[in-house]
């Protein structure tokens, strides 16, 4: 039987998939008729609209871009789905729309049996060119280099040559979030976007304010495990939130700043016996999550001091790259919080 707990709140991007990119031999004969290069001809003016051309000028990590005022057809790379549904637009391809962890039930409903354009190689170019899109829309993982890599620029023009595409930076696991609110704004719903993480943070400080004495006498560990453990840092998904909050992290992370987490072997998972409270991923509809399953049945794990307290939860939306998924976070910590409270 499963020790970590699920959570009941009133609330009713997982690790992303590797994105080796590959052009596919076939795809130059595709391109010749896909559209528009859409960084060649962007106005100077940021954000700026075109009533006779129907087109938006947006900032992008790649420089201004002309897009649709009005999209029909828009194809959705990593991170870029949640976005469009949230702006009231169903994507016509998705990288990941088959995975349920990613969306509220009622997203995943309208995008789990859209056709997924990201292949073992990396982007399906091929396939990404066959529907059409007037419209390519996602994040770029850039890191914290001040420039992004000749690869991730050639990634750019190789699908702005398809349709116009919107690339947005995340420098960080823990900046998807807002990531997604400037995808938001260049989709024209960048006010809703703003109001949501507005909420998440007045989320933030209420229950700063509130528990800020028990979240100061714990520390959290977000653990899961794919062959090795992995320890989520203050610049992870989950480790972001929980920084937020100001909750306390394992020392074999506190000063972690350039990796998502630390990687141990189950003989080391000692090492986050200074926990306290640790979280798992959970499937939207309760079940432990890839990472936990293998997690929790080790003895190694079993046997951490927060465990054999009765104080291992399961997390929904652990990975969340939205606001209004960190929303749900927030309310299963604060559930979280008042089982610590007693």
């Amino acid at each position: 039987m499963s020790s970590t707990r699920t959570l009941t709140t009133a609330r009713g991007t997982r690790t992303s998939r590797a994105t080796a990119w590959l052009l596919v031999p076939a795809l130059a004969g595709v391109l010749a008729v896909g559209g528009c290069a859409g960084g060649t001809s962007a106005a100077d003016e940021p954000a700026g609209s075109s009533a006779e051309a129907g087109t938006r000028t947006v900032e992008t990590a790649f420089g201004k871009v002309d897009i649709p005022v009005d999209p029909q057809r828009v194809v959705a790379l990593e991170g870029g789905t949640g976005p469009l549904l949230e702006a009231g637009i169903v994507p016509v391809a998705t990288a990941d729309g088959d995975w349920a962890e990613s969306y509220l039930p009622e997203e995943f409903e309208q995008v789990a049996d859209l056709p997924i354009v990201m292949g073992a190689d990396g982007w399906d170019y091929e396939k990404i060119a066959s529907l059409g899109p007037d419209l390519i829309v996602g994040f770029v993982r850039g890191g914290k280099e001040e420039e992004l890599s000749a690869e991730k620029k050639a990634d750019f023009d190789k699908l702005s040559q398809i349709a116009p595409t919107v690339l947005i930076r995340a420098t960080g696991s823990a900046t998807v979030k807002d990531a997604s609110v400037e995808i938001a704004t260049a989709l024209g719903a960048g006010e809703e976007a703003e109001a949501t993480k507005a909420e998440y943070e007045a989320r933030v400080a209420q229950i700063k304010e509130t528990y800020g004495d028990v979240i100061a006498a714990n520390t959290f560990a977000g653990l899961d495990s794919f062959e090795e453990i992995t320890v989520y840092s203050q610049i992870s998904w989950i480790g972001g939130i929980l920084t937020d909050i100001d909750a306390p992290l394992p020392k074999v992370v506190a000063e972690e700043t350039t990796e998502n987490g630390a990687f141990l072997s189950y003989e080391q998972l000692g090492q986050v016996a200074d926990a306290t409270v640790v979280l798992t991923e959970q499937t939207v509809d309760g079940r432990p999550g890839p990472g936990a399953e293998e997690l929790e049945a080790a003895s190694t794990y079993q046997s951490l001091p927060a465990v054999t307290a009765g104080h291992a939860y399961g997390i929904r939306y652990f990975f969340a790259d939205r606001y209004s998924l960190a929303l749900d976070v927030l309310d299963q910590l604060e559930v979280v919080l008042e089982d610590l409270q007693g």
